[in-house]
This record gives C-alpha cells, sequence and structure tokens, in this order.
C-alpha cells in the first residue's frame, strides 16, 4: 500500500499547479482589460428651483414709519385702505390708471409675435440653404438654371420692395411722431392759456377781497408772485391788476405762443416738463386763495371752475408725457421689424445669386465650401433672431414692470397712519420733477423692530423693496428662524474701511418677544426664483470674450466594440440666468435636461 501511494501524491500536486495557471490567466486577463477610468468628472443638467440669495448681516434696531409714494406718475384710479386700516406685507394701498400702459404692452406683444414669425422664416431659410447645400453636392440638373433666374429675379424685387417699406415705415414714424409734438404744443398752449385766466380770475379776487396787509393777503401775494414767475419770468408779481396781468406775454408763456408759429420739436419735452411745473405752481396759487364768506356765490364758482380747468390741464400734459414715450417705442419697433426685413431680403438675394452662379458655372469643391458658408450665415442669422427675440420679450416685461409700478404696496405690516391723498389726484413721475413728489402714505409698524444691514455695491442692484428674507439671530443660533421684508435701499452709498456699500432696511413679517435691539442678525434675502429650471453647476460655464460656453460629453458604442464606450466632448454656446446659492446656475439656451456637462477634465497617470 505505501507503494501505490506515490502516484496519487503526483496526480494531485499537477492539478493544483493546474489550476494555479488557470487562475493567474484569468486574473492578468481581468486585470489588463479591465475598462480605463474616464477622464471626464461631469454632472447631469437637471431641472429644479433655483434661488438666488444675498447673504448679509445686520444689526436689530427699533422700527420706523414707513413714507411710499409711486415710482411713476399718473392719475390715482383707486385707493383700497383708509387711515387706521390695519395692512399686512403685500396688501394693495393705491393703484394708478394703466390704460395707456397696457395698450403699451400689447404693442410689445405684437412685437415678440412679429419677432417669433420672422424667426420661423430664417429656420426655414435654414433648411433651404441646406438643401441646397445638399443639391451642390448631388450635381446640377439642366432645367435647375431658370427656377434659379426666376428666384433672383423675385428676390429682387423682394428687395426693392422692403426697403420701399422701410423708408416709407421711417417716414411715416417721423410724421407720426411729430403730429404727437404738434398736438402737445397746442396743449401746451392751451395749458398756459388757461393758467393765465385762472391768474385773472384770481386776480379779481385779490383785488376785492385780499389787497390789504393781513396775513390772508400776503399769502395769496407770495403764491401770486410764485404763479407770475413760473409762467412769466417775471419777478415782484404779487399786486399786479387784472389789467397788467392780462397784458403778460413773457416769458414761459411768450416762448409756447411763439413754439405754436414756428415748432422747434426738439424743446417740446423740455417745455412739457416746464409747463407742468408752472402748472402746478398756479395749481397752488389758487388754493392759496381763502375760502371766506364774503366772496360771492359767483366768486366761489369762478374759483372751483379755474381749479378744475387747471387740474384737467396738468392731467392733459401728463398723458402727452406718455403719448410721447409711447410713440417713440412704437416707431422704434416698426422701423426695426422693417430693418429687418430689409436685411432678410439682402440674405434672399445674395443666396438666390449664389445659387443662380453655381448652377451657371457648375459645382467645384470651393463652390460647395461657399454654400457652406452660406449655410452658417443662415445659422448665424437665426441666432441673431433669437437674439432680437430676448430683445422683444425685454421689451415687453418692461412694460409689464411699469405696469406693476402703478400698484402700490405695503412692504411692510402695520397701520395706515397718514393718507396724503385721494382718488382722481395727479401723482407726476421723477422725469417731470422730484420737487412734485410727495409721500402719499404713511405706514407705522405694528412691531417695534427693524433689521439694518450694509450691502456691497456688488450686491445691490440684485436688491429689491418687498423682497422676502430669512433671518437667524446669534442670540438664539440657526434652529429658530425669522420672517421679513426689505422696506428701504438707501439712494446713496455709505464707505466702510473704503468699501462702497448702501444701507438697506428690513422688516420682521411676525413680532416676536425673543426679537431685541441690539441683536446680531444673519440675513439671507431671496433676490430671485426661477423654477423648474434647466440648471448646470456655475463652475462647469467657461467664459470667453463675452461668450459663455459649456462642454457636453457624448458617450457612443465603439462599433468595432460595442461593448466598449466612445467618449467626446461637444462645445456649446450658452446662455445664463440666475446664479443660485448652491452653485448651480440657470441655462436659458443651449443646454436640455439630461446632459452630461464636464466640469473637469482629470489628468491621466
Amino acid at each position: 500500500m505505501p507503494k501505490q501511494s506515490c502516484p496519487i501524491k503526483k496526480r494531485k500536486k499537477a492539478i493544483f499547479f493546474i489550476l494555479f495557471l488557470v487562475i493567474l490567466i484569468v486574473g492578468g486577463y481581468a486585470y489588463y482589460s479591465r475598462p480605463k477610468a474616464s477622464p471626464y468628472e461631469y454632472e447631469i443638467a437637471k431641472r429644479t428651483d433655483i434661488k438666488q440669495i444675498v447673504s448679509v448681516t445686520g444689526k436689530v434696531k427699533a422700527a420706523k414709519s414707513v413714507d411710499l409714494a409711486f415710482e411713476t406718475g399718473g392719475k390715482i384710479e383707486k385707493i383700497y385702505v383708509d387711515v387706521g386700516d390695519k395692512v399686512n406685507a403685500g396688501d394693495k394701498i393705491m393703484t394708478l390708471n394703466s390704460d395707456d400702459l397696457k395698450a403699451q404692452l400689447r404693442q410689445a406683444q405684437a412685437s415678440v409675435s412679429s419677432a417669433q414669425a420672422t424667426l420661423k422664416q430664417l429656420e426655414a431659410s435654414v433648411r433651404s440653404q441646406q438643401a441646397r447645400l445638399d443639391e451642390l453636392k448631388a450635381g446640377i440638373r439642366p432645367e435647375e438654371i431658370q427656377v434659379a433666374q426666376t428666384i433672383v429675379n423675385n428676390a429682387n424685387n423682394a428687395l426693392r420692395d422692403a426697403k420701399a417699406t422701410l423708408e416709407d415705415t421711417k417716414a411715416r414714424a417721423e410724421s407720426d411722431l411729430n403730429q404727437v409734438y404738434n398736438d402737445t404744443i397746442n396743449s401746451l398752449q392751451k395749458a398756459v392759456s388757461t393758467a393765465k385766466s385762472a391768474l385773472l380770475t384770481m386776480t379779481d379776487i385779490q383785488y376785492n377781497h385780499y389787497n390789504g396787509a393781513d396775513t390772508d393777503s400776503i399769502s395769496l401775494l407770495n403764491a401770486k408772485a410764485n404763479a407770475i414767475y413760473a409762467l412769466f419770468d417775471v419777478q415782484q408779481g404779487g399786486r399786479y391788476t387784472t389789467q397788467y396781468v392780462s397784458s403778460l406775454n413773457s416769458g414761459l408763456f411768450n416762448t409756447i405762443q411763439q413754439m405754436v408759429i414756428s415748432p422747434d420739436y426738439t424743446k417740446t419735452e423740455e417745455l412739457l416738463i416746464k409747463t407742468s411745473l408752472a402748472l402746478s405752481t398756479v395749481n397752488q396759487a389758487l388754493w392759496a386763495v381763502p375760502i371766506k364768506s364774503d366772496l360771492t356765490a359767483t366768486e366761489k364758482t369762478d374759483l372751483d371752475t379755474q381749479k378744475s380747468n387747471v387740474d384737467s390741464e396738468i392731467r392733459t400734459l401728463s398723458s402727452k408725457q406718455q403719448s410721447i414715450s409711447a410713440q417713440k417705442v412704437i416707431n422704434n419697433n416698426n422701423i426695426s421689424s422693417a430693418e429687418i426685413a430689409v436685411n432678410t431680403a439682402k440674405n434672399t438675394l445674395d443666396s438666390a445669386n449664389s445659387d443662380l452662379k453655381l448652377k451657371k458655372a457648375g459645382y467645384s469643391s470651393d463652390q460647395i465650401k461657399a454654400q457652406q458658408a452660406q449655410v452658417e450665415q443662415a445659422k448665424a442669422n437665426l441666432s441673431s433672431q433669437k437674439a432680437l427675440i430676448g430683445q422683444a420679450y425685454a421689451n415687453a416685461q418692461y412694460y409689464v414692470t411699469q405696469i406693476e409700478k402703478t400698484v402700490l404696496k405695503a412692504p411692510i405690516p402695520g397701520v395706515i397712519t397718514e393718507m396724503k391723498s385721494k382718488v382722481g389726484e395727479i401723482v407726476f413721475s421723477s422725469s417731470l420733477s422730484l420737487e412734485v413728489q410727495k409721500p402719499l402714505v404713511t405706514i407705522m409698524s405694528e412691531g417695534n423692530f427693524e433689521i439694518e444691514t450694509n450691502i456691497a455695491e456688488v450686491d445691490i442692484a440684485k436688491v429689491k423693496i418687498n423682497d422676502p428674507a430669512t433671518v437667524t439671530l446669534d442670540a438664539y443660533g440657526n434652529s429658530i428662524e425669522f420672517k421679513v421684508n426689505v422696506i428701504e435701499v438707501d439712494p446713496a452709498e455709505t464707505l466702510i474701511e473704503g468699501v462702497p456699500t448702501y444701507k438697506t432696511k428690513l422688516a420682521f413679517s411676525e413680532q416676536s418677544e425673543k426679537i431685541k435691539s441690539g441683536m446680531t442678525a444673519n440675513i439671507d434675502i431671496l433676490t430671485a426664483e426661477s423654477k423648474g429650471a434647466i440648471a448646470i453647476p456655475q463652475r462647469a460655464v467657461i467664459s470667453s470674450d463675452g461668450n459663455k460656453t459649456v462642454r457636453i460629453l457624448i458617450e457612443t458604442p465603439d462599433p468595432k466594440d460595442p461593448k466598449k464606450i466612445i467618449q467626446t466632448l461637444k462645445e456649446v454656446s450658452v446662455k445664463t440666468g440666475i446664479i443660485g446659492y448652491d452653485g448651480w446656475v440657470e441655462i436659458l439656451e443651449g443646454v436640455k435636461e439630461g446632459d452630461k456637462i464636464v466640469v473637469r477634465i482629470i489628468e491621466q497617470k
């Protein structure tokens, strides 16, 4: 038996040796044939909500009242509250009439639709140019030359018509604007004549009742002197008689009379501003007339009539200011559309001529390259039109913003303590004069505290009145949050250690016993938000010479080995929106959901 064990041991050793070799071979193959790690680090473009946040620190201070006024001018249409009423943040206080702005918004929206229609034409042009390129590569048919000649003739006619339309549009725009200016000049003449008539009526009452040295007489004298100076550029006119006032024809009054005879449209808007201020001064003088029992019924009626007439002229001048602005916008949009039509016609003609030339001469590699350039040009026109659509959208959004400015809302919860306006009153915009602006409503916070902070100039442009914010106080850590709203941004900078900052105040939406004066506040202001946006990491965006691009990772199966994946990079231009607090940026154009966006290329060792 011992002699038989040797062969068995030898067979076992051989088997073990063979198994070892198999394991070694399989392991080596697995090691050397394993897929190489990708050299690209990427993130998936996703659809998400992006919030733009400005983070600052500030101090809790005792709250103050807030004075509110409109940013724009117009006629007060409705008032929703009264003195003593409680309001919440965001509640409507009053609104201005916005009919003209709504009409301008509809015009801007029509421009958007027109731009979108042009975009479709340019998209068709790209397809047409691409089709022509394909035809060049495929070769020429004899009958195509005649078709190409017809296309050139039609394109010439279209360009001639487009140029004629552009000239007609420019002439009509100038004529329409001049008509608005003429109407404005006539309104200015009527306004100063109405103001002069009001001064005559006031002078009659002055000399009948208030021509002494008492307080009422002196007050009326001073108000009348201011009105005469504003209208006629004549000083010390407080005691001018009716006959002398009637003979005055100097200053602003004379300038406008001369404008009627010899219009100078370059000065129309300047005179509109000056006349509005002058009428405001005359209006103040009318209201300075004391209403006492010794005035006759006729005098009271005449005085009320003149007040109404001057108020009416003030409203008319405000309307003329809006009409001029609206006409300029309409003219710019119409001329821009006509210029685009000419450019499109030129490009079409150039393309048609090139196509005819190619067909007559026969196609070569250089001509195919030239047609390729036409394709690229058509694509460039398409990109340019997309930019114009963005401008048209921005124009429409401007009017949306202007309409929003006709609604005065409470920035904080509180109580209405003062109301300095009434329905029908004319509110002047800052474009006319800061002097005629005044606070319309005062709100006193129901609580006792607000937050004061300084925001750096790099962030202040993002912050707006009524922006919501979340606050934590160092005293309580991050576990307790308070809601606040931006209620005031100082227009002048404050230098802190040589750095320009802007003092900003925020009001608590709800008061709490936990809030104490002097506490340090950590503030996150929500300045913008985009819901359901396509977003990628900001660090993936490459900026160069004003252009922004990203690299998209393209993965395709290897035609030689379907189990392997070939990775290539495609660089595309993008249009970005807001940047979120988490480092992700909104993508408006260039990237779609699910794209693999390269954020870093890893060096291979």
